[in-house]
């Protein structure tokens, strides 16, 4: 019970291995009797010269899959008098790593690129929050611009009645008021087409103003929901936090300790 079922073990002497059992899908095709001096480098000699425990993790490179291999001394007292060594497969394991690897670089992508997202939208809100004050700004402007009118189309009815009054007292002059009578009908004339002036100016106010709300509408949908998206991003960003920390656990327990 001491190594799993696909493992291949390795019994040997100082001089030469005594006892080989190969795996279920593992096979060194290693012999009884093989001289330890063909072991060189390998944990199996390490582990004699060094007399301590070794164990280690190999790539596909030489068996054309990963394993782990561990070599354990035997001692008679303080002599040592052979070593038990085992070569498991780390197939699994690594795959775990490696998607464990690819896991966490995807997650990094998608966080710088939910990063980016997230700081284009927070300019966005901001740039809402400039155009929202502009427009209250122009909102004002107009409301000025509407009482100057006012103003003038009060001046152009107060000319009216002026030169309607001109024109009584020219008539009542007869032929002495004739030229007062061509005055007062400029006055009024005047005065009329100031009115529509004003009347026309006043309703492209009017239209510009609903223009605006309008605008102003659109406007605060729009910071809406960049600030919803913003929140949403940053919610997001944690989620992948937690992914990116699973997936450095993954990759922690894949490591041989």
């Amino acid at each position: 019970t001491t190594f799993p079922e696909d493992a291949c073990i390795i019994v040997a002497s100082n001089e030469e291995v005594v006892g080989y059992l190969p795996g279920k899908f593992i096979d060194l095709k290693i012999n009884v009797g093989l001289k330890m001096v063909d072991f060189r480098g390998t944990v199996t000699e390490r582990a004699l010269t060094t007399k301590r425990f070794i164990r280690e993790e190999k790539g596909p490179e030489r068996f054309g899959f990963a394993y782990i291999s561990s070599a354990q001394p035997i001692f008679d007292g303080t002599d040592i008098i052979g070593v038990v060594s085992a070569t498991i497969s780390n197939k699994k394991m690594d795959s775990m790593r490696q998607l464990a690897t690819e896991l966490s670089s995807a997650v990094e992508e998608m966080t710088a690129t939910n990063e980016e997202l997230t700081a284009a939208s927070m300019d966005v809100s901001n740039r809402l929050d400039g155009l929202v004050t502009s427009t209250e700004m122009m909102t004002a402007d107009i409301g000025e611009i509407n009482q100057m009118v006012e103003l003038v189309k009060g001046i152009a009815s107060k000319s009216q009645i002026l030169g309607l009054n001109a024109s009584i007292e020219a008539a009542r002059s007869g032929e002495h008021g004739r030229g007062f009578a061509v005055v007062a009908k400029e006055i009024q004339k005047m005065a009329q087409n100031s009115k529509d002036s004003a009347e026309k100016i006043a309703a492209q106010l009017n239209k510009i103003r609903t223009s605006i709300e309008e605008v102003n509408g659109s406007t605060s949908q729009i910071a809406a929901f960049t600030e919803q998206f913003a929140t949403s991003m940053h919610e997001l960003n944690d989620a992948y936090g937690n992914v990116n920390s699973t997936a450095e656990k993954l990759l922690d327990i894949s490591e041989i300790k």
